[in-house]
């Protein structure tokens, strides 16, 4: 059932073969309504790193560490939120 899950996951536009399991692992993690909006989010962030490294052969890992960076970072954040997981404020 968990891989039939992953299987619908929507991809985004430009990504590194090599990270597709790790991406559609990370956007099975959010809910279905917001994978579309990450997806787009990460299609962007990838081509603008890849854009901006002047070196040929440091394009695509540019890209990737820009972009793979971003997404765990907001599925770190985010998915624990969602869940209802949170925290107590600091006592002063």
């Amino acid at each position: 059932m968990y891989q039939e899950q992953i299987s619908h996951v929507t991809m985004p536009t430009v990504f590194s073969r090599e990270d597709a399991p790790w991406i559609k692992e990370q956007l099975a993690t959010l809910p279905a309504g917001m994978r579309e909006k990450i997806a787009v989010a990460y299609a962007l962030a990838y081509q603008e790193a890849f854009d901006a490294e002047p070196v040929s052969f440091r394009q695509q890992n540019a890209a990737r560490r820009n972009a793979n960076r971003r997404l765990r970072e907001f599925c770190k954040r985010y998915t624990p939120a969602v869940r209802g997981y949170t925290s107590p404020p600091p006592r002063v």
